[in-house]
C-alpha cells in the first residue's frame, strides 16, 4: 500500500497533450496570439475518496462546455476553483461573471460555459453532485460565479491548505478529508449554526494557519499579543490557546520561533550586529533570559553559533571537481534513464 494519498502528473508544454488531457471535462482553446509560443501545463491531482484535487499552473486558455457537450458526455460534477493567481470571465446561460486571484468559482458540469481565463495558478476541486447536493440543493444558482464575503475567503484558504498538505499526508485519511471538505463547502456556501459547527475541524485549521501567518509576520513586533492575535484573526483567547495546545501554548509557540528567526540570523555570515541586539529586536530584553532559552532549544549556546559561522568562513571550500569516488550528480542523471 503507498504511504501516501495516491496522486498524478502532468507536465507539458504540448497544447494538444493537454487538451487530451482535459477533455474529458471541458474543450479548450488557446488565444489565438499564443499559438505560436509554447503552451505550459504542470498538473498534480491526488484522489481524496470521491473527490479529485488539482493543484496546478496553466497558460492562457478558454473553456468551453456546449450544450451539445453536456448533454453526449451526461457529467454532472461540480468543480470549485481557486484562483491563487489569474481568474475567469465566464459566460453562462445566466449571465456574465468575473472573478479575480483569491476567489473561488463554482462550476456546475451539467450546465453550459465559457470561461476564459489568462494564466492562472489555482486549485481545481471535483465534487461529485451526489456528495453535497441534500446539503447545497441550490448550489447550481453559483454557476459560473462563487461565495462571497469572509465565507468565500475561507473556503479559499481552506482549499488552498488542503492543497499545499495533501503531498505530505499519509494514505488512509481520504474518506475523513472527503467528508471535512464536504463540510467546509456546506459550511462557506451556506453557513447556519449546524453547518459551521459541522465544518470545526476544517474551520479551526483555517484559523490556525491565519494566527500562525499573522504571528510570523509580527515575530519582531512588541505589539504580538495575545489579544492582539485574537483581533486580527477573529477568534476568542479560550479558542486560540485550544487551537495551540499541541504547540505547548500559543506563548511557546511565539518564543520558539522568535528563537529559531534569531538562530537564522546568526547563521547569515554578513550579520554583524551583537547578539544582545539582536534577542533584543525580538522581545528578549534580559540576556540570562535568552541565554537560557537558547541553550535549552537548540543545545548551543548563541555564541556556539556564531562563532561555527565565522570558523565555517575561515575554512577552505572543497573544489565541485574534487570528487573521488562515490556517485556524484552525473550519475544520478544517468540512473534516470537506466
Amino acid at each position: 500500500m503507498s504511504s501516501t494519498i495516491a496522486n498524478t502528473h502532468f507536465c507539458s508544454q504540448d497544447f494538444e497533450s493537454w487538451r487530451d488531457s482535459i477533455n474529458i471535462v471541458f474543450d479548450v482553446e488557446r488565444p489565438p496570439e499564443q499559438n505560436a509560443i509554447p503552451f505550459n501545463a504542470f498538473l498534480t491531482a491526488f484522489q481524496v475518496g470521491d473527490m479529485v484535487v488539482g493543484d496546478a499552473s496553466l497558460d492562457a486558455q478558454r473553456y468551453r462546455r456546449s450544450p451539445a457537450r453536456t448533454r453526449r458526455d451526461g457529467m454532472d460534477h461540480f468543480v470549485l476553483n481557486l484562483y491563487r493567481t489569474g481568474g475567469w470571465k465566464a459566460e453562462t446561460s445566466s449571465g456574465s461573471f468575473e472573478g479575480r486571484s483569491g476567489q473561488v468559482s463554482v462550476l456546475d458540469l451539467s450546465r453550459e460555459l465559457i470561461s476564459d481565463e489568462p494564466q492562472s495558478d489555482l486549485v481545481a476541486l471535483f465534487v461529485p453532485r451526489s456528495l453535497i447536493e441534500d446539503q447545497l440543493p441550490n448550489l447550481g444558482a453559483l454557476h459560473g460565479s462563487g461565495p462571497t464575503g469572509p465565507h468565500g475567503v475561507l473556503l479559499g484558504e481552506y482549499m488552498d491548505l488542503l492543497a499545499r498538505r495533501l503531498p505530505d499526508l499519509p494514505a488512509g485519511q481520504e474518506a475523513a478529508l472527503a467528508t471535512a471538505t464536504c463540510q467546509m463547502i456546506t459550511a462557506c456556501i451556506a453557513p447556519s449554526l449546524d453547518n459551521i459547527e459541522a465544518a470545526r475541524p476544517g474551520l479551526e485549521m483555517v484559523l490556525l494557519r491565519r494566527a500562525k501567518r499573522y504571528i510570523e509576520a509580527q515575530l519582531g513586533s512588541h505589539a504580538l499579543t495575545i489579544d492582539a492575535i485574537c483581533n486580527i484573526v477573529g477568534m476568542s483567547r479560550r479558542t486560540l490557546y485550544r487551537l495551540f495546545e499541541h504547540e505547548g501554548g500559543v506563548l511557546r509557540y511565539i518564543q520558539n520561533r522568535r528563537l529559531e528567526r534569531i538562530r537564522a540570523i546568526l547563521c547569515d555570515p554578513s550579520e554583524t550586529r551583537r547578539i544582545s541586539d539582536v534577542a533584543a529586536d525580538f522581545g528578549f530584553v534580559r540576556n540570562d533570559h535568552f541565554a537560557r532559552a537558547f541553550k535549552y532549544k537548540f543545545g548551543d549556546t548563541a555564541r556556539d553559533v556564531r562563532g561555527l559561522v565565522f570558523r565555517q568562513m575561515a575554512e577552505p571550500v572543497p573544489s565541485a571537481m574534487s570528487q573521488t569516488g562515490g556517485q556524484g550528480f552525473d550519475d544520478w542523471i544517468r540512473n534516470l534513464s537506466a
